[in-house]
């Protein structure tokens, strides 16, 4: 389906319930936790803008563009959704792989219409498309009130990533807010029924998981086991998503161990072993899992995958002129580092705002000027030598920065198209703003400190006085 052909009067009599309902949810949530917790009056705001972000999503590409894979989407789920209620057992076998996708297709007919077959042979996108399938049944195989159910769904993995931001930044809520919850770019290529969408929830749940399990110790079983699921979900859709995040977790869930330790001597002594350990969790892990991991199971395996990408986004009468240039990548090592400052510069900060040809640019083109400008001066106040000691002195600072440098590197280097950079990067958006918000607090600790030394050596002992 080349040409989307319009929506049906269900789109417009159901949305309204499902908003209205999805208002409730999110209200009686707030008020079971907001007594307990003030964090919770960012809820209802960000699942607001999350659903309200996702009708503007699609009406863009229904609307406006007329097509796009959100469209695809959302039809390929419809078809799954009349194949569950057609032959519940032929859908299962589709849904959990059991079959090959060629034998699948013959499962589709007429009455239950055909996904896009460039997505179902596409092992990452079928895997979209069934679980898309249950939000689709759930909204009457309708487009806006799927997109509507499939954001405030999602909005629960952001929610997860944040209460993990403020558990070790609690006096920064409203910067981590604007961080994971209210970031432009993030919201919106991140509400609809899209890769993206998926990916980012499950990174914020995976997140979450991790620090349930390994450091507040709650429930770990359950937060073990939704660990795996999400972790599964990343890398059915997008593997190298994971082969970003897990190094970065593991150095974090590592480094804090180390931090925790009082003694100095012992801490000195114990940080050859904590290094070998995390390099080999790290390296088992990618071990056991290199056949799921697909193209990104080795370091070469990544060079030649982000050769590919390359070439593929840079075809203009696939994908237009609105791409950049950061080099050649020859599928070698070495051209992928001589390539690097200008790829981490296009992942971090581009489209520029002269870039920028249309109005979803030009609002990415604004987001992009604020945190170059903001990250500028960090760099200008900081200094080299400063910039390392805040960043080792804190696990989840080092683990957000590591991450979103090394995720946001590969994807300027790779996807030369800005249509594409723009969604690629929203999993290491957040990581990246919250990075620049610890870096700046610590900054301006550190310039209370020099300034008025006695003062904030009083207030530090007050605040050890009360805690005892």
């Amino acid at each position: 389906m080349d040409v989307f052909p319009g929506y049906l009067l269900g789109d417009f009599l159901l949305t309204p319930f499902y908003i209205i309902f999805i208002f409730l949810i999110g209200y009686f949530i707030k008020k079971r936790y907001s007594e307990d917790n003030p964090l919770y009056k960012y809820f209802l705001p960000g699942l607001l803008l999350k659903v309200f972000s996702s009708i503007i999503f699609l009406l863009i590409f229904t609307e406006y563009y007329g097509y796009g894979d959100t469209v695809d989407y959302i039809y390929g789920s419809i078809a799954m959704s009349k194949l569950m209620f057609k032959d519940f057992g032929h859908y299962l076998e589709t849904f959990f792989g059991m079959v090959k996708y060629g034998q699948s297709w013959y499962y589709f007919d007429s009455n239950t219409g055909f996904p896009q077959y460039f997505m179902w042979k596409d092992d990452n996108t079928r895997f979209v498309i069934c679980v898309s399938s249950i939000v689709n049944t759930l909204g009457f195989r309708l487009f806006m009130p799927t997109t509507v159910l499939m954001s405030a769904f999602s909005y629960f993995g952001c929610w997860k990533l944040y209460l993990f931001f403020t558990n070790y930044y609690p006096k920064l809520s409203r910067q981590m807010a604007i961080a994971v919850l209210f970031m432009p770019s993030v919201v919106f290529w991140g509400s609809g029924v899209m890769k993206d969408t998926y990916t980012f929830a499950a990174a914020g749940w995976f997140i979450y998981n991790m620090m349930q399990v390994f450091q507040k110790r709650e429930k770990v079983f359950v937060n073990l086991g939704l660990g795996i699921i999400n972790a599964l979900i990343i890398i059915s859709i997008k593997p190298y998503i994971f082969v970003a995040l897990f190094p970065g977790t593991v150095i974090w869930m590592f480094f804090n161990r180390l931090t925790n330790i009082k003694n100095p001597v012992l801490r000195t002594i114990s940080m050859p072993l904590i290094i070998v350990v995390m390099f080999a969790t790290v390296g088992g892990v990618f071990s056991s899992m290199q056949g799921g991991l697909g193209g990104y199971g080795s370091v070469d395996q990544v060079v030649k995958k982000a050769q590919v990408i390359q070439e593929d986004l840079m075809r203009s009468e696939q994908y237009g002129t609105n791409y950049y240039n950061v080099g050649k990548i020859d599928g070698t090592m070495g051209g992928m580092m001589r390539v690097a400052p200008k790829a981490l510069l296009a992942g971090m900060f581009r489209p520029y705002l002269w870039e920028a040809k249309n109005v979803v640019m030009i609002l990415s083109g604004l987001e992009n000027f604020f945190l170059l400008i903001i990250t500028l001066y960090l760099m200008i106040r900081l200094k080299i030598i400063r910039y390392f000691q805040f960043l080792f002195s804190e696990p989840v600072l080092l683990f957000s920065i590591l991450f979103s440098i090394f995720f946001l590197f590969g994807v300027g280097m790779a996807s030369a198209n800005f249509g594409a950079l723009v969604r690629y990067r929203i999993p290491a958006l957040p990581f990246f703003v919250a990075s620049v918000f610890i870096m700046l607090d610590k900054y301006q600790t550190y310039k209370l400190k020099k300034e008025h030394p006695l003062e904030i050596a009083e207030e530090s002992e007050d605040t050890e006085s009360e805690d005892d």
